[in-house]
């Protein structure tokens, strides 16, 4: 059998071959993936009084690095629902950054961390204060 070749040039044991390495890189890549740990997480925003936020802006980012710098690859702007919650596609666990804009609310930003398969965090957003002024009449 050493002299016939298939279209391609390759011997029937060469292809063979081929097809176990590619099968076998698949299913090495299935394996990372799974190794990965995801986490789903819940935002839910309030105000002070507990009412929820509808329609608040909801930006999440992913904190690598050792300065925990945003990551460009995971960048998620969302909306809150009139329940005020919104569900965020699943995230690889590790560091993030929330941040919650709202008309007649203070701008909120916190980092933290996703550690669990489910989480759900509550956001609390604060009425504007008054505004401070070195020019005092």
């Amino acid at each position: 059998m050493t002299g016939l070749r298939s279209w391609d040039g390759r011997t029937p044991l060469t292809r063979r071959s081929a097809l176990g390495a590619l099968v076998a890189a698949a299913s090495g890549a299935t394996v990372l993936q799974a190794a990965r740990e995801w986490t789903e997480l819940r935002i839910i925003v309030e105000d002070e009084m507990g009412r929820p936020v509808p329609r608040a802006s909801v930006i999440v980012r992913e904190l690598v690095g050792k300065k925990l710098k945003p990551k460009k690859k995971v960048s998620l702007e969302l909306k809150t629902s009139e329940e005020g919650s919104t569900p965020v596609p699943p995230l690889p666990r590790g560091q993030i950054l929330i941040q919650v804009i709202s008309k007649g609310f203070r701008t909120h930003g916190e980092q933290i961390a996703l550690t669990e398969a489910e989480q759900t965090k509550t956001i609390v957003l604060k009425a504007p204060s008054d505004q401070v002024s070195v020019h005092k009449k």
